[in-house]
């Protein structure tokens, strides 16, 4: 279930997360499994060659993070236009 963004602060130094707060627990990232950025709006660009501010880019982290015990995996979302961050998914 994805969660609107005011349920989620995310710390990041240079662009990448190294800590989240979610449903009022802080969770560390131990390690990043994986990185990736989707660009939205290509089809613009495909037709004129011409970037758009507000395109929908994103970048997305799959994370082990915990708060205390068993670490758990996390893909968060971070939208390059406004700033914000989701959890998209977690296992």
């Amino acid at each position: 279930m994805i969660r609107p963004p005011s349920d989620l602060e995310v710390l990041a130094l240079g662009g990448e997360p190294v800590e989240f707060t979610w449903r009022g627990r802080r969770y560390r990232i131990h390690a990043i499994l994986s990185r990736w950025c989707e660009a939205g709006g290509w089809w613009h660009r495909a037709s004129d060659g011409q970037y758009r501010p507000d395109d929908q880019a994103r970048s997305s982290w799959r994370v082990e993070a915990a708060p205390e015990g068993a670490l758990v995996v996390f893909e968060l979302e971070h939208d390059d236009s406004s700033g914000s961050w989701r959890i998209v998914r977690h296992v």
